[in-house]
């Protein structure tokens, strides 16, 4: 992985789809869980992404801590506790650049 942090990341794919149309119809959405935590989707339709499927995953990397994500060929979708969205985000990142998210990787700090 190169040293763009997993937002940025986010960012240079979100630029990368947008062609003047998918923009129009799609994109990424995030907010905040009142458990309290954060959630986020992405728009996969029209995309390379498109039809990759990722099954359910999961990961509790402290005490507290907890991570899901998981793709129905149509969107990516991830939520986690406060302090693990960089996490979640390179669970996306991972899914993009290697065709899957491996919970086993160490994704956390």
């Amino acid at each position: 992985m190169s040293d763009v942090s997993p937002f940025q990341f986010l960012q240079d794919w979100y630029a990368d789809q947008c062609n003047g149309d998918w923009e129009h119809e799609f994109g990424i959405r995030m907010g905040t869980l009142d458990n309290p935590g954060w959630w986020f989707e992405v728009d996969l339709v029209d995309t390379d992404l498109e039809q990759r499927v990722l099954a359910k995953t999961s990961a509790e990397p402290g005490p507290g801590r907890w991570v899901w994500a998981e793709s129905d060929g149509q969107k990516f979708s991830s939520s986690c506790d406060l302090s693990s969205l960089d996490g979640a985000l390179r669970l996306f990142r991972e899914f993009v650049e290697s065709g899957q998210a491996d919970e086993r990787r160490k994704v956390f700090r």
